[in-house]
């Protein structure tokens, strides 16, 4: 479907391609790996047509629809299954125009698009996006919600849902599982694997490309490799690869040698002349083999805790916790071993975060008791450590507020066992990636020697050598862990028990990751079968509806009576949902304006403006919450009582 040949790429002064060759074929599922830098999402705006090489040619066969998932999601009063709905470019163009007609009363024009839009399946496109959606961790709730009402980790799913809707003949995905939870990567490694076009992936999530790809193209010194298999296949071959190659430079550098000998002892003497002037021609044509230069890979360690507790670390009692008036967790009795490693399984806002910050003090038990070892010593990850970094300053800097003992030298040499060069290591932090400020706060994590790891999806940012480091670092830590992860592979490889939290419950869960999907999937029939059996029990509903089939004026008349006590009814928690929804859109603006006001440098000059704004911003995130509980409960009443 799409040839490449011959393709040179250049980005300002750095050439990222250079005579590059290959093809994408029909349904062909390819992972595109290589080094942060060698120009894998270039490679992906070059096949989107985002961008002309400068030399080659990109060939693409008449009819090839390429998607590519959206960054960006305007605030729109659009719900968020039309919005999803508007991927089918040309039923959505029927849709807008059925409309019109209707307005227009152009009923012969409408009939033609109705007909068109049912032809093209239409009546189930809305069902398919409402799948979509609820594969992504959507409650049925949400999808009738306007698109700005959603978060930005929401928005990108709303935005992949609307990439996966318009089964393009190829679908580029970079990183789509950076945003979900593990519930919805593993719903969509499933769906990708039975995706009837191509696929080119990128990720960082080594399991999820196992099971996705059936092809590697794989970017170094400026060239492209296709090696066939999945991820795990590719180490292997490229590891085989490099010592062949090695084999090939050591042989070829002795024939060298002993060519480049008989030229020295013979080219004076004139009987060995010819012969040695054979030989003169056949080192200038011979093609070196270069040799193989190992990097040396990424790795780091904590160091062992001098002050190892005996005993339970924290150990909370009837534990509550939750915003305001809500409670999320409750009957919480844990008690955290040493030698504890838990992984925390649950759907997207189930609790587990909230049960993290309960752990880490961040937030305080509603009712309880919180039991500390008097040696415990936290260190705590989250997507807040990263803006917790003062982007203004460097990394040397941050060291030095932790230890003002430390010097410079000492701080430079523990920086440097995270990649942090010299150079790196005084550069303001603004300028960093989000990788490299993940690998920065685990550094600052690792430095202060903590007994009790607590790690809210830490690789969120993160390539996979940094993942591949962090997880043989945990295997070697020596105290407790408590893991946040939708990468099954660092799950998978530093947990000895999974917990589980649900339905305002903290339970173990007895079972591995196949265990808890298989787990996930009952659960989401068992609501499905709820929500069928509400709907046959809910007999004012159904009487309206029996009364609506009826043709006699009588009980046209009760049917209207009917609906009117119905509205009666409902009319007051209606109008508190409106209002609740009303605070909330007030609230969500207040959180945006101060969200960009964190983005301005300068405000990270006056600590007395910054820490007002922030003490301001957690104060709306709090009342925002909270507003959402109160909707929540608000809606579950009206399903209740409609």
């Amino acid at each position: 479907m799409i040839t490449l040949q011959n393709i040179s790429l250049q980005r300002g002064l750095k050439t990222l391609f250079d005579d590059v060759s290959f093809a994408i074929y029909d349904k062909q599922k390819i992972g595109l790996v290589g080094a942060n830098g060698a120009g894998k999402t270039s490679l992906f705006m070059l096949l989107a047509q985002g961008l002309q090489a400068d030399q080659g040619e990109l060939e693409i066969a008449k009819g090839t629809r390429i998607v590519t998932v959206k960054q960006e999601v305007d605030d729109l009063e659009a719900s968020v299954v039309r919005y999803v709905m508007q991927g089918n470019a040309e039923l959505h163009r029927l849709t807008v125009a059925m409309e019109q007609a209707l307005t227009e009363e152009a009923y012969e024009e409408h009939a033609q698009l109705h007909a068109d839009f049912e032809a093209l399946g239409g009546y189930q496109l809305e069902s398919q996006a409402a799948q979509l959606l609820d594969g992504l961790g959507f409650e049925p709730k949400q999808l009738h919600e306007p698109v700005k009402s959603l978060s930005g980790g929401w928005r990108i799913r709303l935005n992949l849902a609307q990439a996966l809707l318009q089964q393009a003949e190829i679908l580029l995905l970079d990183e789509p599982t950076n945003h979900l939870d593990l519930d919805a990567v593993m719903w969509l490694e499933r769906y990708l694997q039975n995706y009837q076009g191509a696929i080119v992936l990128i990720s960082h999530d080594r399991i999820f490309l196992d099971n996705v790809v059936e092809r590697v193209l794989y970017i170094e010194n400026k060239g492209i490799d296709s090696y066939t298999g999945n991820y795990s296949s590719f180490e292997k071959q490229y590891h085989e690869k490099r010592l062949l190659q090695q084999k090939a430079h050591v042989k070829q550098q002795q024939k060298i040698a002993h060519l480049e000998s008989f030229v020295n002892r013979f080219k004076a003497k004139a009987s060995k002349a010819k012969q040695a002037q054979s030989r003169v021609k056949m080192l200038e044509k011979m093609q070196r083999i270069e040799a193989v230069h190992d990097k040396q890979s990424f790795s780091f360690s904590f160091a062992e805790n001098a002050k190892m507790p005996t005993g339970s670390l924290l150990t909370l009692e009837n534990g509550m916790l939750g915003y305001g008036d809500k409670v999320i967790l409750n009957d919480l009795n844990t008690m955290i071993l040493p030698e504890m490693r838990i992984g925390l399984l649950g759907k997207n806002g189930a609790g587990k975060s909230t049960f993290v910050k309960g752990l880490v003090g961040d937030l305080a038990l509603s009712q309880g008791e919180s039991k500390k070892h008097p040696d415990l010593k936290i260190g705590y990850f989250a997507q807040h450590s990263l803006d917790a970094l003062d982007f203004n300053a460097s990394a040397l800097t941050h060291m030095k507020r932790l230890d003002t003992k430390i010097t410079d030298e000492q701080a430079r040499k523990f920086l440097g066992r995270f990649n942090f060069s010299n150079e790196m290591a005084l550069s303001a932090v603004g300028g960093f990636s989000g990788g490299e400020k993940a690998r920065l706060a685990l550094a600052l994590i690792v430095y202060q020697k903590p007994n009790f790891l607590l790690l809210d999806e830490p690789t969120n940012h993160l390539d996979i050598e940094v993942r591949e480091a962090l997880a043989f670092a945990l295997q070697s830590f020596d105290g407790a862990l408590v893991l946040i992860s939708h990468d099954r592979y660092l799950l998978e490889s530093t947990v000895d028990e999974y917990w589980l939290v649900d339905q305002g419950q903290v339970s173990t869960f007895d079972g591995d990751l196949t265990d808890y999907y298989q787990y996930v999937l009952e659960q989401k029939k068992k609501d499905k079968q709820k929500v069928a059996s509400n709907a046959v029990d809910n007999k004012d509903l159904e009487k309206t509806e029996i009364l609506e089939t009826q043709e006699t004026p009588k009980n046209k008349k009760e049917s209207r009576q009917l609906r009117a006590q119905l509205q009666a009814k409902l009319k007051p928690l209606m109008d508190k949902i409106k209002k609740v929804e009303k605070e909330m859109a007030k609230l969500q603006a207040q959180k945006e304006a101060f969200d960009l006001k964190l983005q301005d440098e300068a405000i990270y000059q006056d600590k007395v403006q910054l820490n007002e704004l922030l003490k301001a911003h957690q104060q709306v995130q709090v009342e925002l919450e909270e507003k959402e509980l109160v909707w929540l409960e608000l809606n579950e009443q009206f399903e209740g009582e409609g």
